[in-house]
């Protein structure tokens, strides 16, 4: 399961700042033994059994050091949640934790929780939610019962709602300090359209959250069925078996279903969408509507990924546009399956004067993959380093519980860690360039700048004169007024 590609963002950074030549980041061609060893890896199963009301546990013994940790995983998030007002999914989840819980205030969780030196937290994103805690061994009991009147009895108290409303209208107003987020934001809104995967919360939207609101949705939401809880640690099943029953034995199930995710009916204008902002340096991120998980060709896409912009330095983006031709700060892309549709993109950084240039080398990349297929160096380059980042999914047991848990909320295969490898090894250089072919079209795509006047002039007499274009893109003005954009 491979991370969202604009986690690399922090990647592209960390390698600008080092200073460091591209030869310290190439992969040494593994021995035959290291490749035998990694294909052949087997992790380790959690235990695995489920309560009458639907909850499902898993347990992974782990005695290295004397701690406990747990996180209840539910099916459901903002997808599924109301229109209006957008982003009260998101808020519930936040002050299920924040906003007390049981009879404790919450300035009580919070002192408590201090003086046990453990952790509890709660959040809610688009597909799934939950709760988490770690503790010392000795101090489960207390904060398992913290951690259960988090997850099935939170207090939402107000003067914590009301904090929370200004922190985020605080981070609303200030979105247009960063040009790569109002790119994010304009890029996202055009390729989604009104739909739940396009749809930004705006400042209105957080001052109509109520407290009535959030005990709503937490109602509708937090309920047994299809429900995950991990535990792992210094404890034995007994004890585990002993704190579920106590305090999650009583959970009621609802008898309700959770429906399939929206659909994405949108279809982009493609053409070049320009928001003047007065930054110094222009962020461009461009792309088109992508596939959902696990579409047959996924080993294929995550190697392409690689040789494409997801690998740093060791990607033909980063040696093309950045290091031979210095045309940006930072540049990466790939193909990012969704929920129904995911997004292929490319994300660069650049100078006002070079945006244009900037764009067309970096399809000039994916056109090159389109015409040839990659070396068989290069193929076996980007193996290997799959290969190894794979192996660290599973470092320690608790990320193996967790991981577990994912894979079945996302309704992945039961087998597929166990057949990823083996399809890796698999994917041929023809497969490669069939992704290139049959996933990416210049001609949907929608291509988001943020930048002065100075790069929409530069950008404008670009197009105007041809200048080496091989896809005609139309230019059009936005405006970025309280986190929407303008048509």
């Amino acid at each position: 399961m491979r991370n969202e590609l604009r986690s690399l963002v922090s990647v592209v950074v960390v390698l600008l700042s080092s200073g460091c030549a591209t030869d310290r980041f190439r992969v040494e061609p593994p021995s035959a033994s290291r490749v035998a060893e990694v294909a052949h890896f087997s992790p380790v199963v959690p235990e695995e059994w489920k309560l009458s009301n639907g909850l499902t546990v898993l347990y992974l013994k782990d005695d290295e050091l004397p701690l406990v940790r747990g996180r209840l995983f539910i099916r459901g998030g903002s997808l599924w949640g109301p229109e209006s007002p957008r982003g009260a999914v998101g808020a519930m989840g936040d002050q299920m934790r924040q906003g007390g819980a049981g009879n404790l205030s919450a300035d009580s969780l919070d002192q408590q929780l201090e003086e046990l030196a453990a952790a509890v937290t709660s959040s809610f994103s688009a597909e799934f939610g939950g709760v988490s805690f770690s503790c010392l061994q000795g101090d489960v009991d207390r904060v398992f019962e913290i951690f259960s009147d988090v997850a099935l009895r939170p207090r939402f108290e107000g003067d914590r709602l009301s904090l929370w409303k200004g922190q985020a209208i605080e981070g609303i107003r200030r979105r247009k300090e960063d040009p790569s987020t109002v790119a994010s934001i304009a890029f996202t809104q055009l390729m989604y359209g009104d739909t739940p995967y396009g749809r930004v919360t705006v400042e209105r939207d957080v001052s109509s959250i109520s407290r009535d609101l959030l005990v709503s949705l937490h109602k509708e939401f937090v309920k047994p069925e299809g429900a995950l809880l991990v535990i792992t640690g210094r404890i034995d099943r007994a004890d585990v078996e002993r704190l579920i029953e106590k305090h999650f034995g009583s959970w009621e199930a609802r008898g309700s279903v959770l429906p399939p995710p929206p659909p994405v009916p949108h279809e982009p204008a493609p053409g070049i969408y320009f928001i003047t902002l007065p930054f110094s340096q222009a962020s461009v991120q461009m792309g088109q509507l992508g596939v959902p998980r696990l579409t047959p060709d996924y080993p294929a896409i995550d190697i392409f990924n690689e040789i494409f912009g997801s690998s740093g330095f060791g990607s033909r983006l980063m040696q093309k546009v950045r290091t031979e031709l210095g045309l940006t700060y930072g540049v990466y892309g790939g193909i990012a399956p969704g929920t129904v549709r995911g997004v292929n993109s490319i994300f660069l950084q650049t100078k006002a004067d070079s945006v244009a240039p900037a764009i067309k080398e970096s399809l000039a990349v994916l056109e090159g993959l389109q015409a040839q297929v990659p070396r068989p160096e290069e193929m076996e380059e980007k193996k290997t380093a799959l290969r190894n980042s794979y192996i660290l999914n599973f470092d320690s047991l608790d990320e193996i519980a967790i991981r577990r848990a994912r894979l079945k909320l996302l309704e992945y295969p039961a087998d597929y860690d166990q057949t990823y490898l083996p399809k890796i090894g698999a994917v041929t250089p023809e497969d490669v360039r069939t992704v290139a072919q049959s996933r990416w079209d210049e001609g949907k795509f929608v291509v988001v700048v943020v930048g002065n006047e100075a790069a929409y002039k530069a950008l404008e007499s670009s197009l105007q004169k041809g200048d080496g274009w091989k896809k005609p893109f139309g230019l059009k003005k936005l405006r970025f007024e309280s986190a929407i954009v303008i048509q």
